[in-house]
């Protein structure tokens, strides 16, 4: 099969609207969401023991700690598929488990 010259122009530009789709989707998913106003470190509660089961902004700061200063792995929740997504579940105890040795903590003791 023979491609006229109109066909090959065409396919051509396909090909590169394509791949400049792919690539800036690719772009947008790599720019890190903003946190909410409400996650921002002077409005936690650094008192407060997280253990499993707990929620919200402090866990949200221990996983952020726990990735950023342990290297810890957190699986693929929350909304930027880091696993920070504020609920302290098994990952995220496995996680203070072997970056400080204890299965509960509050943030003024990290």
């Amino acid at each position: 099969m023979t491609l006229d010259p109109k066909q090959k122009k065409f396919l051509l530009i396909g090909g590169a609207v394509v791949l400049g789709v792919y690539l800036i989707s690719k772009w947008l998913h790599s720019i890190p969401k903003p946190q909410p106003a409400d996650l921002q470190a002077d409005t936690l509660d650094k008192e407060k023991v997280l253990k499993k089961g707990s929620e919200g902004a402090e866990v949200v700061e221990l996983q952020r700690i726990l990735k950023k200063d342990y290297n810890a792995e957190l699986g693929k929740s929350g909304v930027n598929e880091d696993g920070i997504d504020g609920d302290f579940g098994l990952l995220t105890e496995v996680a203070l488990k072997g970056a400080k040795g204890v299965t509960e903590i509050a943030l003024k003791d990290l």
